[in-house]
């Protein structure tokens, strides 16, 4: 969504500007008019426009992440907090919405109410002409010209000493907006206002096109009379009460601005060649919103491609620890993006690390983690062995949504972790069945890794626990990866790709140590795996973990991915 707004205030300022300095001044009035409409659609269309999409090499581990699950040995059930998921910005968003939408159906609400209470007559060009004691001007709405009763009409007289009717000029101004169909194009602005209430240049829209309006409503009643009794209409009008806020009325836009464009000589046909710029610049903003991902790419080819992963699809997660405790559930994730290409298993099947749709446990995240509170269990010889560890179990969800394939690794693999690695893919084997991940409306094959953790401390479920984090939060983090890692020559001449995934330990000082790679694949280039430790080896200090008030150690892993 920001980026669509980015790319939106881009186009709309640009068309702005262009109308602002060249064409506002012209008495191209209906050209005007049609630009306003057509560019303030053109800006919606181009902003989501889609960019192109930059071919992805098949890559090693790039396969869906869920959070990590930690298992203690005393688990309580979580409860959820609906809070935690509101998000303020959109709360923001709708209150706006919701105010701007109630403005706009109040006055047609009140337009109605007096066209029901007036009385109303048919004119010959088909307005229906209502008069009514709460018009203070005549003003109209489609085909509805409101007028004030008889006695209230002014005396033409007095404003401006013709033999020519003044009200009859007002109703002539009054129905070529009913003419033009100007309350479809006002009806258009207030509704992009209504969405787009926040924009400023939303609103520049809708004044810019009332005033287009008025410019071409005082052309067609100016030819009933000179433009010097026209202009003393204008004048002698604008202290006049203003009628409901959206409808089209005599006096609507600043009276300066009508005064001029009314006695101004009609600007020369060679001028209109300006709105043949709109054309080039509506196809370098396609051109460029197209082209936008590959220019990123081409920045700087040697830096992991983690622009690129953040505007494709599919979730990873880092390895993360989720609190469970009686009065919140807490989740501490930070997500990247990531994009690789479908790989075939040993019966030919194509398995998708990322699909169009992700698959879904039944009932969402929150249901899968009360399942693998309900059903992982502490083995009792790990647990007297006092065995610890985290189990990454990768699996593939089917075509119909069955789990399928379960294997389990974990860090430093030794016999007395076995029961660990036996439990996490236990539970995983009973899960129930998934919606299935679906590429172009078709279900397909997804593969899938979820993080166990086991731990005696049983941290996940204790509330005063802190967890370690780095200075300026997880954004931070994958900034200083994108800002100094580099791409190894070596491997980028071999064209090896793959993730190294680098294990540490933050010391109660927020150093780092014991900092290596836990990659079961020993076919990743050793530069791939020698970068990523030096980049992990060089990160500032972190701040450390908390427990009951105490600096404790932390082990973490992160997945640095290489891609060509």
């Amino acid at each position: 969504m920001t980026t669509f707004l980015l790319k939106l205030t881009l186009c709309w300022g640009f068309f702005a500007l262009l109308y602002t300095l060249l064409l506002r001044h012209e008495t191209f009035f209906r050209a005007n008019r049609a630009y306003l409409l057509s560019t303030a659609v053109l800006g919606i269309l181009l902003a989501a426009l889609p960019g192109e999409q930059i071919p992805v090499p098949e890559v090693d581990g790039g396969i869906i992440a869920l959070p990590e699950f930690a298992v203690g040995i005393q688990q309580v059930e979580a409860a959820t907090n609906a809070w935690q998921d509101l998000d303020f910005l959109w709360i923001a968003y709708w209150a706006g919405f919701s105010l701007m939408a109630a403005r706009v159906l109040w006055g047609l609400l009140k337009i109605v109410q007096m066209a029901v209470r007036g009385q109303s007559e048919r004119l010959r060009d088909g307005c229906l002409l209502v008069q009514t004691e709460e018009a203070k001007v005549p003003f109209s709405f489609f085909r509805w010209v409101f007028v004030p009763t008889a006695p209230q009409l002014p005396e033409s007289s007095k404003l401006s000493g013709s033999s020519i009717d003044d009200t009859a000029l007002m109703l002539a101004h009054e129905r070529a907006h009913a003419q033009g169909w100007h309350s479809a194009d006002v009806l258009f602005a207030e509704a992009l206002c209504v969405v787009f209430w926040f924009h400023p240049i939303a609103h520049w829209y809708r004044r810019a096109l009332r005033t287009v309006h008025e410019y071409l409503a005082d052309a067609e009643a100016s030819r009933l009379s000179d433009r010097k009794q026209y202009g003393l209409l204008l004048i002698g009008q604008s202290q006049s009460g203003m009628p409901i806020a959206f409808a089209n009325h005599f006096f609507q836009s600043p009276l300066k601005q009508r005064l001029v464009m009314l006695t101004k000589k009609a600007s020369a046909p060679v001028r209109a060649v300006k709105f043949g710029l709109l054309a080039p610049v509506a196809l370098l903003f396609a051109i460029l919103f197209r082209q936008a991902p590959i220019i990123a790419q081409a920045v700087d080819e040697k830096h992991l491609a983690f622009v690129h992963d953040l505007e494709l699809n599919g979730w990873v997660a880092t390895d993360t620890v989720v609190t469970f405790n009686p009065e919140t559930f807490e989740e501490t994730m930070q997500l990247v993006r990531i994009s690789a290409a479908p790989k075939t298993d040993e019966n030919g099947k194509l398995v998708y690390q990322y699909a169009e749709v992700q698959p879904q446990f039944p009932g969402g995240q929150e249901a899968l983690f009360k399942f693998l509170l309900e059903n992982v269990k502490y083995p009792e010889l790990a647990k007297q062995n006092k065995v610890e560890g985290t189990v990454m179990v990768s699996f593939v969800i089917d075509e119909t949504g069955k789990v399928i394939r379960p294997f389990g690794q974990i860090n430093e693999p030794n016999d007395s972790k076995r029961p660990l690695i036996e439990e996490a893919i236990r539970v995983v084997q009973t899960m129930p069945k998934w919606s299935p991940a679906q590429h172009k409306g078709k279900p397909v094959r997804c593969s899938m890794q979820l993080p166990v953790k086991f731990s005696l401390a049983s941290q996940a479920t204790k509330p005063n626990v802190v967890d370690a984090e780095y200075p300026g939060g997880m954004e931070a983090m994958f900034k200083f990866l994108s800002d100094n890692t580099k791409y190894p020559e070596s491997a980028k001449t071999a064209k090896e790709a793959g993730t190294v995934v680098v294990s540490f330990t933050i010391q109660e000082d927020g150093s780092l140590a014991d900092i290596k790679h836990t990659n079961s694949d020993k076919a990743l280039h050793p530069d791939l795996v020698t970068e990523a430790l030096r980049v992990v080896q060089s990160m500032p200090k972190w701040k450390p973990g908390l427990k009951d008030g105490k600096v404790l150690k932390t082990e973490l892993c992160i997945p640095v991915k290489f891609k060509i």
